[in-house]
């Protein structure tokens, strides 16, 4: 595992010795795209920070839950061919655990069959990817204070989730309340992601609880009220 991605990048971009697959592993999975989003774009590898109107770069994130078969199909046809502008096809795949077995193994028939002008960056809020995708990528894991502050405060909201009573609702209100907006979101996402066990319907339930939540956070809501209808909800499962 090297130590730092981006210097790593740079290095081996200037040497002309880029490997074919990346995959970094990181609690906060948003601020490391836009990172690599800048970095792919000062270093002209692509032409638009809006990577939307970009030919040669493929965003895929999860769509109802999961990365699907058909995601990744569209990925190896529309980068079957070289690029015919730039110097690389790149593409990004954003919480790359969410991927289910068919899309799992059909990167990885991508991965075993690599095009010296294509790149891929794997993003990952856990492990839990195949060993046999892993060992065809350059691992990275990116931690910093703020990354361990929102993974042990995840644990706890979920912890206190699973059996809130009184004494744990006073505890969640009275900690989480005191945390700031963009730190509690975070918080609020990688919880949502935390929940990897068997889909119970209790757990499928709080996962649609917190995601509501989580739009109120972003939507400015305040914290407090946010909160309130937190444990009011979940209290009702």
């Amino acid at each position: 595992m090297k130590e730092n991605f981006y210097t790593y990048f740079n290095i081996a971009l200037h040497e002309n010795k880029l490997p074919h697959a990346f995959l970094i592993e990181t609690i906060d999975i948003e601020t490391q795209f836009t990172k690599i989003i800048n970095l792919l774009f000062d270093n002209n590898l692509i032409k638009n920070k809006n990577y939307n109107q970009c030919l040669n770069l493929i965003v895929i994130e999860p769509e109802s839950k999961e990365i699907k078969s058909e995601q990744v199909n569209n990925l190896r046809k529309k980068f079957s061919a070289i690029p015919f502008n730039d110097k690389y096809n790149i593409y990004i795949i954003k919480y790359a655990e969410k991927m289910n077995n068919s899309s799992s193994n059909k990167i990885l028939k991508f991965l075993e069959e690599p095009n010296s002008q294509t790149i891929g960056i794997l993003l990952t809020a856990n492990s839990q990817i195949l060993p046999t995708i892993k060992s065809r990528c350059q691992i990275f894991k990116i931690i910093n204070k703020n990354d361990v502050f929102v993974s042990e405060n995840s644990l706890l909201l979920k912890k206190l989730l699973g059996n809130l009573n009184a004494e744990q609702e006073i505890e969640l209100r009275k900690f989480f309340s005191k945390i700031d907006r963009e730190e509690l979101v975070n918080i609020f996402d990688s919880t949502i992601n935390n929940y990897n066990d068997i889909m119970t319907e209790k757990t499928l339930k709080t996962i649609f609880i917190l995601e509501k939540i989580l739009h109120l956070l972003k939507s400015n809501v305040n914290i407090d009220l946010a909160l309130d209808k937190l444990c009011i909800e979940v209290k009702k499962i």
